[in-house]
């Protein structure tokens, strides 16, 4: 299975800011890492629909979902679902933990 096999850190807490997204590494995989409050996610950062970098498109922390800049696709960060078309397939999250100042990416549950 793609993705991280244990925590990985990919980030400090001082790397993102409320509302902000960025590019992440774990196992092997681009990942998007999104803050929203004090709460971190994590997703695959490619777009399941077309050959888009999740990172670069829109963050809603209204309804914790991120929007694909090329179609509008939307997902929901918690659950990885698709959640306004054309995207209508899931992508994966990984779980998010905070130790200390690090952030950590884990396997997919």
């Amino acid at each position: 299975m793609p993705g991280p096999t244990e925590f990985e850190k990919v980030a400090t807490v001082g790397d993102l800011e409320d509302g902000q997204m960025i590019q992440v590494h774990a196992g092997g995989m681009d990942l998007n890492l999104a803050r929203i409050g004090d709460e971190y996610f994590a997703m695959d950062n490619w777009c399941t629909h077309a050959s888009a970098m999740l990172n670069m498109g829109f963050l809603h922390t209204d309804t914790c979902e991120i929007e694909c800049p090329l179609h509008e696709g939307m997902w929901d960060l918690r659950t990885g679902q698709p959640t306004n078309e054309p995207a209508d397939d899931p992508t994966m999250v990984f779980p998010v933990k905070v130790e200390g100042d690090d952030i950590l990416v884990g396997p997919k549950e």
